[in-house]
């Protein structure tokens, strides 16, 4: 029987799962991945985290805790420092193999490494050697595995870049887009374990489809156009996907193709609570309309419909007969 190591279905996996899955596969390892985030797995991630966290993160832990009886030989938990150059990754994410053992000591053995490309992207290289080392594959082998990890995880982005829904793109799979824009397209911000998490959001992207609204999320911003947006800042954002988001939000704010933006967010969580601002101020410049919601343990279903219903029916009424109306007051 060879190596089966878990993976936790939140935070990160919706980001970087491609790379991790064709790293380990090309190694022959086995992966058992969480279930998707259902009630008994966000109610204990609930009981297991501080009130302090946030509400991705509390998940998280929930995750961690149902590979705990999967049989797994390892779970995988890597410290994700910074992925790209003069960033760096939320802090509450720094210290997890830490924090988690500490929470659950009596998972199965963490399997963890430094991703930290804060100097340079050749650091990437060196996290999964140290990871091959661990499991005891050959530098030859981890060489030809980090190759084809790259090349799926370029495919995942380029597949949402695209607008290809998640479910798909994280298989590395697209259908075809002809004809599938809808008379409303709204931008749609937040971080990717937030937005593309059905349970933890309620699904509002299947619940904006359902109401006819393309959906653009900061996925399928063009990185070129984000750096272009940020270039006017007096001081970059050194947090890596809020960098995204912000960037992705003055883009929707000032795109013509754009007819609103919203932005989903997480009670407790520090960097939006600036970024969310400074977007509106954005969109409040251009007179693009612009709705905030934000989630914790105790957000109702019936709510963030209520919510998602008026704002879409503000912007089909500006559009149909009272484009002259104000979003903002």
């Amino acid at each position: 029987m060879g190596i089966r190591v878990g993976i936790p279905r939140g935070l990160l996996y919706y980001y970087y799962y491609p790379l991790w899955e064709k790293f380990f596969r090309s190694l022959g390892v086995e992966l058992v991945l969480s279930n998707r985030t259902s009630r008994p797995v966000f109610d204990r991630g609930v009981v297991l985290a501080s009130d302090e966290t946030c509400l991705p993160v509390k998940v998280f832990y929930g995750h961690v805790e149902s590979l705990r009886d999967q049989q797994v030989d390892y779970i995988f938990l890597p410290r994700m420092v910074s992925m790209e150059k003069g960033t760096y990754l939320c802090p509450k994410l720094l210290g997890f193999p830490e924090v988690v053992t500490a929470l659950m000591p009596d998972l199965p053995p963490v399997l963890t490494a430094n991703f930290n490309l804060r100097k340079s992207e050749k650091d990437l290289e060196a996290a999964m050697v140290d990871l091959g080392k661990q499991l005891k594959f050959s530098a030859g082998a981890v060489r030809k595995a980090i190759s084809r990890a790259r090349e799926a995880q370029a495919e995942f982005e380029r597949l949402l870049q695209s607008g290809q829904e998640f479910e798909l793109a994280v298989k590395g799979r697209g259908r075809n887009l002809a004809g599938q824009a809808q008379k409303l397209k709204i931008g749609f911000l937040g971080h990717a374990y937030l937005l593309y998490d059905t349970f933890t959001s309620v699904d509002i992207i299947a619940k904006l489809h359902k109401m006819g609204v393309q959906v653009v999320t900061p996925e399928g911003v063009d990185p070129r156009d984000i750096e272009t947006e940020l270039i006017s800042l007096p001081k970059q954002v050194f947090w890596s996907h809020s960098k995204r988001i912000l960037g992705a939000g003055y883009k929707m704010g000032s795109s013509p193709q754009i007819d609103g933006v919203i932005h989903l967010t997480c009670f407790g969580c520090g960097p939006d609570s600036m970024v969310g601002d400074m977007v509106e101020r954005s969109c409040r410049r251009t007179g693009k309309p612009f709705m905030m919601l934000t989630l914790d343990e105790h957000t109702g279903e019936a709510g963030v419909v209520t919510r998602l219903e008026a704002f879409i029916d503000m912007l089909k009424r500006r559009d149909e007969v009272e484009d002259n109306v104000s979003a903002h007051g």
